[in-house]
């Protein structure tokens, strides 16, 4: 998907941002689907705490942590946006807001 159209900045986004997922969380518990907000406060403690490095940022759509990233040069892209790119290599980043968002998401008062 690309940043604009036309532009070189295209990015893989078909991944779970382990900080987006804590702010979906919060927006379940703030409209009161409680269920909803256990089963992925769940996931995403089940995902953060497979990983033997600390601070995982993103997942694949399996659960998988490494997102190799390459350029499929013969695809157009949308709306002729090139490249086309294919896994994300933020996966390779430590992001440390990440603690902070997922302890903030489970200890939001809530009358669940």
């Amino acid at each position: 998907m690309p940043e604009w159209i036309g532009g070189t900045r295209n990015w893989d986004y078909r991944y779970c941002w382990l900080r987006d997922a804590t702010f979906t969380l919060l927006a379940l518990i703030n409209a009161g689907y409680f269920g909803e907000a256990r089963s992925l406060a769940g996931l995403a403690v089940a995902r953060a705490g497979r990983q033997s490095e600390p601070g995982a940022d993103m997942y694949g759509l399996s659960g998988e942590r490494r997102l190799v990233e390459w350029e499929a040069d013969w695809l157009p892209g949308y709306e002729t946006s090139r490249p086309v790119r294919i896994g994300n290599a933020a996966s390779q980043q430590m992001q440390l807001d990440i603690f902070g968002e997922m302890l903030d998401s489970f200890f939001t008062p809530s009358t669940a």
